[in-house]
């Protein structure tokens, strides 16, 4: 090396030295967690409704273990998911786009269960692009196998589980996937779960319900080898904690997608359910019981992450898809009956409507982050959303990206830097024709383009029972610009300004081009349509 270059370095560094001058105070301070590369630990669950934590509200069952973490930690209680619906709301937070702007913007588009294309920049390719391990285990939702859109395709060094997010309704499947290939799971087959779709009615069958053994265990039905029937969560706990063992080394990418609690409901144990006769019925025990194996799980992980040596170094961020959805698994309404809130559980929160609806009760969620010693453990009335996650890892990371996002960094919030963060912005959501936005104290929802707007101001009005539209018209001419300026339309999903004639003759294109992708439900005795 030339002297020339030797000297360069140094020349530098002087003349940096002799020009600094004091900190520009109109300027934010920088921050300290910023480029400091913990291991990051993503708890995604599925259908979680509001008040299933009992840190949350709930006292009909505990959850101490993600109760724990989340009062060691700094917990949101104005969180948001990215949409009212599983796939969408996990393109948001891969994505960091929201349903306006994003790839994948409902369950299904006019080609049916739709991807990630090669063009999306997901938060796994940003961090495995900054050295970190990515490991995905659980539902994936947003990429059938062999398209695109596939977790091992889309930045994951390591994907393990359900990739179809309709095959993720079964808890006994006869297959998962693993970087792609199938891992059979043959002691499985026979399980009937169009017997469990049948119970989310109505005083349900009693012949038709699941049974416990005295000691809390399900007694397997339908199965071809009850012994050795394998409980999906099982194998996808192991290769979450399996991941963490082989990657302690290097920073760490973790997303755990648990299916828990989705229904049809129900659970391998009734855990510290049992034996309790105060409850109505079994259906609404299971559901418990699925929460409260969650919970054990995040304990687990705890611990592995301790014995491994990385606890200290790791942040944990706890989250659900969506919003309340449990009543409508238990026969109990749907989205047209206002999702009534459980008589016995009073899980669903104070809030108007459930998952499918950009309502506050289909998109307000539990969500909490902990890093011990590194945030302070609080809580906070920041409007954020799962959207935030995608520029909040990069920036721990220290990675970058060229593209812009929908989100905001919530390290400034981790910080107790609230001056750092965006004091008023939209949240914006829509589904087929429905639009909602949030900006500041203010909610508004409108069932359709053609629909007035309704304008709640949620932080007094929860439940959102007086519509002020009338009240100010400034806000709610506000708040439309921006349901037209945060959105471009999508060629194949459902834009609010089109008609169900518009969205038929896409679905009719699609056939026509031969791209149609049709998921399949799980157990069934078809092949997957778009099996490798």
């Amino acid at each position: 090396m030339s002297a020339l270059k030797l000297a360069a370095p140094l020349f530098a560094f002087l003349a940096a030295s002799l020009s600094c001058s004091a900190p520009d105070p109109t300027q934010p301070p920088p921050s300290p967690l910023a480029g400091s590369r913990p291991n990051i630990v993503l708890v995604l669950a599925d259908d979680l409704s509001f008040r299933d934590l009992s840190i949350w509200g709930q006292q009909e069952f505990e959850t101490p273990n993600l109760d724990r973490l989340a009062r060691g930690g700094l917990r949101f209680t104005q969180a948001y998911a990215g949409a009212p619906e599983c796939a969408p709301s996990r393109g948001t937070l891969l994505s960091g786009l929201h349903t306006g702007h994003g790839p994948i913007r409902t369950n299904a588009s006019a080609r049916g269960q739709d991807h990630l294309a090669d063009a999306d920049v997901t938060i796994a390719e940003v961090l495995k692009s900054a050295g970190y391990a990515t490991g995905f285990t659980g539902k994936w939702g947003v990429g059938l196998p062999a398209t695109p859109g596939a977790p091992e395709k889309q930045g994951f060094d390591y994907a393990f589980g359900f990739y179809d997010q309709r095959r993720a309704h079964t808890y006994f499947p006869n297959y998962l996937y693993e970087n792609g290939k199938r891992i059979s799971y043959p002691a499985n087959a026979g399980f009937d779960l169009e017997r469990l779709y049948g119970l989310n009615v109505p005083n349900p069958d009693p012949e038709k319900l699941n049974r416990y053994d005295e000691s809390g265990k399900l007694i397997m039905q339908d199965v071809a080898d009850p012994a050795q029937a394998v409980f999906s969560e099982d194998p996808i706990e192991d290769n979450a904690l399996q991941f963490i063992r082989g990657h302690k080394d290097q920073p760490f990418f973790l997303y755990f997608a648990t299916q828990l609690p989705h229904g049809p409901p129900i659970i391998d144990h009734l855990r510290t359910l049992t034996g309790r006769d105060d409850y109505p019925g079994i259906m609404t025990k299971q559901w418990a019981a699925m929460v409260v194996r969650l919970d054990a799980f995040v304990g687990e992980l705890e611990a592995e992450l301790k014995t491994q040596g990385v606890w200290e170094n790791t942040i944990i961020l706890f989250a659900s898809d969506n919003g309340y959805a449990m009543c409508g698994y238990l026969g109990r309404g749907n989205a047209n009956a206002n999702w009534p809130d459980d008589p016995f559980l009073h899980n669903k929160g104070p809030f108007r409507g459930g998952k499918f609806s950009a309502l506050e009760g289909g998109t307000r969620v539990p969500f909490f982050a902990h890093w011990e010693d590194k945030i302070e453990p609080g809580v906070s009335n920041t409007p954020v959303w799962l959207v935030d996650l995608f520029p909040t890892f990069a920036e721990l990371a220290g990675a970058t990206y060229e593209h812009s996002v929908d989100g905001d960094s919530l390290l400034p919030l981790f910080e107790r830097r609230p001056s750092g963060f965006p004091a008023e912005r939209p949240l914006y959501w829509e589904k087929h024709r429905e639009q909602a936005v949030r900006l500041g104290p203010w909610k508004a929802f409108r069932p359709s383009p053609d629909d007035p707007l309704e304008l709640y101001l949620i932080e007094e009005d929860i439940h959102g029972d007086r519509n002020l539209a009338d009240r100010y018209p400034e806000v709610v001419a506000r708040i439309e610009q921006i349901m037209r300026d945060e959105r471009t339309d999508h060629e194949w999903y459902w834009n609010p300004h089109e008609t169900a004639e518009d969205y038929a003759a896409k679905r009719q294109r699609s056939k026509e081009l031969g791209t149609l992708q049709v998921g399949v439900a799980g157990n069934s005795s078809s092949s997957h349509p778009m099996d490798p």
